[in-house]
């Protein structure tokens, strides 16, 4: 458990955020399936997602020599290889449904798992998966995947842009052309636009459309990558500055997402109006306790929020009660009243072993106090949080 003291925090301070988890886990699982070495350039730590799926790829026969900076990202000269022992994809869903898709393609019997909170979290591309020929053992993990895809099947977009990515990444190492069927209102689009920017860097020639016929293609990675820093984190900037007057935090804003640029000027100007967060279901949490500090509004287009690290929307409201604020589930996002002002909790502060709630809850306690459970989990996205929230405080 770690206690936040209430602060009096002002002045200017920069405040750096960690390199995008998303972008890493893509690039290094890509450049895995190549023939070249790649540099991984970045500001920052990365998170222990990204530290998941790299420990996962070097069972697979991948070399990565990290330095403070850069992770030099070597494949094995003969392909991956099956792992010797279970991969931990530790808090990492990108993690176990990229892996899952590439360990289906390989026809050999392999097992992935993850903490306890992954373990809680179901994914419809185990479906997808046995329509193809993949023995799957579970919709959860612990899993084993035996076989090796072949055929077609049907790719729903409406809860999670993951099994669509994964299948992209993964294809390079396909031994038979696959077609998938994309069926559903797809959700959070920037992270699929991301893997079809960052494949199309190594080669890859297809788009996003309702049918993809997706076959093997040699990977051509750059020499040198740049990986920009952690935009979904961005607004808990905001909520530092929304909670302590005077305080002005100067962030490098990366504009790699559109649609979360687009969904942060929306909660801006919600106005007491609703925003809707279909494309960025991870601003959830922040966005709630933005709007409460401010005019409020309704948040909704996020129904999938509740297959997250947690029910995002169920725990976003546990989090906010128990600051004292309010706010109103409906059934596809909530309703928050503005003007509120959080006050110190009776008790202890559950994160649930989601990253974004501890975070936010930390951010609380900076301006209350409070006692969080599980605050560590926010390293698996930003390690260095703690030190640094604390770090701004100067008695």
């Amino acid at each position: 458990m770690l206690s936040i003291p209430a602060m009096s925090i002002s002045g200017s301070h920069e405040w750096a955020l960690p390199p995008s988890k998303s972008h890493m886990i893509r690039w290094i699982a890509l450049v895995a399936q190549s023939q070249r070495k790649c540099s991984l350039r970045f500001k920052g730590k990365p998170g222990r997602d990204v530290y998941s799926m790299a420990n996962c790829l070097e069972k697979m026969g991948v070399i990565i020599k990290r330095k403070e900076q850069e992770w030099i990202i070597e494949p094995p000269e003969s392909g991956l290889i099956s792992p010797s022992s279970v991969m931990d994809c530790g808090n990492s869903g990108t993690a176990a449904r990229i892996l899952t898709a590439i360990a289906a393609t390989m026809d050999k019997t392999i097992q992935i798992d993850g903490d306890e909170s992954l373990r809680r979290r179901t994914s419809e591309l185990a479906i997808t998966l046995r329509n193809m020929g993949v023995e799957v053992s579970s919709d959860s993990l612990p899993v084993t995947v035996s076989g090796s895809m072949n055929g077609s099947g049907i790719v729903n977009v409406s809860n999670s842009s993951q099994p669509l990515s994964a299948l992209i990444i993964a294809s390079p190492s396909l031994d038979n052309d696959i077609e998938i069927k994309i069926q559903g209102d797809a959700v959070s689009r920037g992270y699929s636009d991301m893997t079809i920017e960052i494949a199309e860097q190594c080669g890859f020639k297809s788009k996003i459309n309702s049918t993809m016929r997706l076959q093997s293609w040699n990977v051509e990675p750059p020499k040198i990558v740049n990986i920009p820093p952690e935009l979904s984190l961005f607004p808990m900037a905001i909520l530092l500055e929304l909670l302590h007057e005077g305080l002005n935090l100067q962030t490098e804003l990366a504009t790699y997402d559109p649609l979360i640029l687009l969904a942060l000027d929306k909660i801006d100007r919600s106005n007491g109006n609703d925003v809707n967060l279909r494309d960025a279901s991870d601003l959830v949490t922040p966005a709630a306790i933005w709007m409460a500090l401010t005019n409020g509004g309704r948040i909704t287009g996020i129904a999938h929020a509740r297959g997250k690290e947690s029910d995002r929307i169920r725990r976003t409201l546990e989090l906010l009660y128990a600051f004292g604020m309010s706010g109103e589930e409906t059934e596809d996002g909530l309703i928050v009243t503005g003007g509120q002002k959080p006050i110190k909790p009776e008790k202890t502060i559950e994160t649930h072993l989601d990253h974004r709630l501890a975070m936010s809850a930390m951010i609380l306690a900076s301006k209350v106090g409070g006692d969080i459970e599980n605050a560590e989990i926010c390293e698996v996205t930003h390690p260095g949080f703690i030190k640094q929230l604390v770090g701004l405080y100067q008695p």
